[in-house]
């Protein structure tokens, strides 16, 4: 059976442990040490490189290096810090955008022209410490990896998303302060000691908090805190800024304009040497009273005479980056009323993370709380890594399964380990109550996991039958993250304000899942929750689908009825399939509600057509891929349409023809692309497609379904671009 492993996944360095006998770290690189830059660039062969060897290397790698990834993991592409690293290109040199095909909020990162994800960038760097690991202990299979506390459910499924990309099956995602109080050895007190402890952990690129009871073996969280936007990268923009100001000031030049007549080598050669001097000053303003960031060694004026360099003293550098520290202390304070913990009732602050070596860090937390209660390790930037090695080791592998993002099994096994988790979030559910759209939470922060609870709620609307639930956690600055979003379907003709029973399950991984019983039938169903991947981006076509028609004036009522029907459908297919979130199916789903939503807004006649233009598509140009029987049933349905003039008959006759082809829908989704293709004004859209069209009548011929999926999905915002349309376009498929 494969060995487990502790993994800190980090936004500036990464780190495996392992233990066995003792615990101790597993070195990487070539050059066997213990931190791995988490780093990752693609060199033009289309190689992934990761490490120390490719962050030393950053003036030939980029734009096509990637660091800091941690803070994009279930990010949004909204989100107001994303925008500001998408901005910042010196500090974050590769493409950020949202993901072709990806829901509204998903985000791409882009190297070469090509798109990737988060989770697929940080899988490079799971990767490459697996493999290291498998070289120093043979086969690795299990690991632990650590997360920030405040963490919420997108980001910790996308780690686990990341770490079965690396061939990792996850044990448990481990908060990074409960690691760090592992390490520290509270796990071993005696059976009548207790102790209460603040886990103070200042990373690259978070500041995590946390509160940890320790007693008898175990670890109760008991508050979470921190900033997942505060870090020595913010340290680090500080002293760049700073060095850039100093840089003006002496030289007597504008930066910016010196840089913009120099080369793309020369701007990538400044920006990769003022980057790695200003971290090195950072360490050396820790041990020594000065600095020198060499810039004369990178950077000239414009008659090519060297730059002076610039001399940064320790007092200056800890004016400068004060005001963070204290941010720090803010939010300790911050958790400490939000807990109704005093400070008297802390037992000690554990330091843990790189930021925290800053000897001002320290400094101002013995001001603050007392020199006895401050701890620091003598290597805070393994600590988290050897926690999380030592929960590996006590977990037992064989009771590992995969997670399955959509079921609503409450009564989930509890990974064995020391800890007694806690929610870290308040979590909220959108309702609409006399039109307007409120919150109300159903599970408090600090709740001990794994914890289920019950709430009603009612339908809106006579004869309602679907249900859209919206599920948010709070957010640092006070709003809310959506987490995710789902439907259920109701059969029956219910009146208004009929009872809806809730079921909302939270695990020890803080996985959502919800079921919903309707009180008048006794029916359960689960609520099939998009999880951040192909299935979010099929559930929020469906939201906004429905928004669309249900809100345009234009539409008949018979016609929206119709829609809705179709919608219905499509949900109760979705919840019979128990897909995985990534599940290729989804795509398929979500063409079906596209094209539902074109008829929809055709004149009446053509959308009673569906079903015969749906099926003659098929007829005419996939013979010899569809079932014979459903053939030769399709033709003999479309004489009979042609023949009769029985308007009861013709509309029987569409629904049957459209319940046989849209089971085809990938071959119908093909013949969007031709579509397309044939018809679009745009001549990019129209190459493209026909490209996408090709290629995919290639692998149809093959029979590589696989590929054909791959090929959509990666084009399938051609559709959304050029959906408008597309139903006359349908039509031209009869003649």
């Amino acid at each position: 059976m494969g060995k487990a492993i502790g993994i800190d996944l980090g936004t500036t360095n990464s780190v495996v442990a392992f233990k066995d006998v003792t615990v101790r770290t597993i070195q990487t690189g070539a050059n066997n040490e213990d931190l791995c830059r988490s780093c990752v660039a693609l060199d033009k062969n289309g190689n992934f490189l990761v490490g120390n060897s490719v962050f030393n290397s950053w003036k030939r790698h980029a734009p096509n290096i990637v660091v800091s990834v941690k803070r994009l993991m279930g990010a949004s592409i909204n989100d107001s810090n994303v925008q500001k690293m998408k901005t910042n290109s010196h500090a974050y040199p590769f493409g950020i955008q949202k993901l072709s095909g990806g829901t509204e909020d998903s985000v791409a990162i882009v190297l070469r022209g090509k798109e990737y994800t988060p989770e697929q960038i940080s899988a490079e760097i799971l990767r490459a410490l697996k493999n290291d690991a498998d070289t120093k202990l043979g086969d690795v299979e299990y690991a632990v990896i650590t997360v920030p506390a405040y963490f919420n459910e997108k980001q910790k499924s996308a780690t686990k998303k990341a770490a079965k990309l690396a061939g990792l099956k996850v044990l448990q995602l481990l908060a990074e302060p409960t690691a760090a109080a592992l390490s520290y050895g509270f796990d071993n007190l005696k059976d009548d000691e207790d102790k209460t402890l603040l886990i103070y952990d200042f990373g690259g690129g978070t500041f995590d908090l946390s509160i940890l009871t320790a007693a008898g073996g175990q670890f109760v969280e008991t508050g979470a805190g921190g900033d997942r936007w505060l870090g020595g990268d913010d340290i680090d923009a500080i002293l760049s800024d700073y060095v850039k100001d100093q840089i003006e000031q002496q030289n007597g030049i504008n930066l910016e304009e010196l840089l913009s007549d120099k080369t793309d080598k020369e701007v990538a050669e400044f920006t990769a040497g003022l980057k790695k001097d200003v971290e090195n000053a950072k360490k050396t303003l820790s041990q020594s009273s000065s600095a020198t960031i060499m810039i004369s060694d990178y950077l000239e004026n414009e008659d090519g005479d060297p730059l002076e360099d610039i001399v940064v003293s320790r007092e200056t550098f800890e004016s400068l980056i004060r005001p963070l520290i204290q941010r720090t202390i803010d939010l300790i304070e911050e958790l400490l009323v939000k807990t109704s913990i005093t400070v008297d009732d802390l037992s000690n602050i554990l330091l843990v993370g790189g930021s925290s070596c800053i000897p001002l860090v320290k400094r101002m937390l013995v001001e603050k709380y007392g020199e006895e209660k401050v701890m620091s390790s003598e290597k805070p930037m393994l600590a988290i890594a050897h926690g999380a090695a030592i929960l590996a080791a006590s977990m037992d592998t064989s009771k590992w399964k995969e997670d399955d993002d959509q079921s609503v099994d409450v009564d989930k096994e509890i990974p064995d380990g020391p800890i007694v988790y806690t929610a870290k979030h308040n979590y909220l559910i959108q309702l609409t109550k006399n039109g307007r759209k409120e919150m109300e939470r159903f599970i408090d922060d600090q709740t001990p996991l794994p914890f289920n609870v019950n709430r009603q709620f009612s339908t809106i609307v006579n004869n309602q039958k679907i249900v859209e639930v919206k599920l948010f956690s709070d957010a640092e600055d006070g709003t809310y993250d959506k987490l995710a979003s789902g439907f259920f379907t109701i059969t029956d003709n219910l009146p208004s304000g009929s009872k809806l029973n809730f079921t909302f399950n939270l695990d020890t991984n803080e996985n959502l899942r919800v079921s919903v019983k309707v009180v008048a039938t006794g029916k359960t169903s689960p609520v099939v929750l998009g999880r951040g991947s192909k299935d979010s981006s099929c559930l929020s076509e469906i939201s906004s689908s429905i928004e669309d028609i249900m809100n345009d004036d234009s539409i008949s009522d018979n016609k929206k009825t119709a829609f809705l029907s179709k919608i219905q459908s499509i949900i109760v297919a979705i919840e019979n399939s128990k897909l995985k979130s990534d599940d290729d199916k989804w795509l398929d789903f979500e063409q079906q509600v596209m094209t539902a939503k074109q008829f929809a807004t055709e004149p009446e006649e053509k959308e009673n057509r569906l079903g015969e233009i749906l099926a003659t598509i098929l007829v005419k140009n996939f013979p010899q891929y569809l079932d014979p029987s459903d053939f030769n049933e399709m033709r003999e349905k479309l004489e009979k349409l042609n023949k009769t003039n029985d308007s009861f008959q013709k509309e029987s006759l569409q629904n049957e023809l459209n319940d046989l082809a849209t089971s085809y829908s990938i071959l119908l989704n093909i013949f969007l692309f031709k579509i397309i293709a044939n018809n679009t004004n745009n001549p990019q859209d129209a190459g493209r497609a026909n490209c996408a069209f090709d290629e995919m009548m290639q692998s149809l011929k093959t029979g590589d379904i696989n590929n054909i999926r791959r090929i959509q999905h990666e084009n399938e915002d051609l559709l959304k671009k050029n959906v408008t349309g597309l139903g006359n376009a349908f039509s031209a498929g009869i003649g």
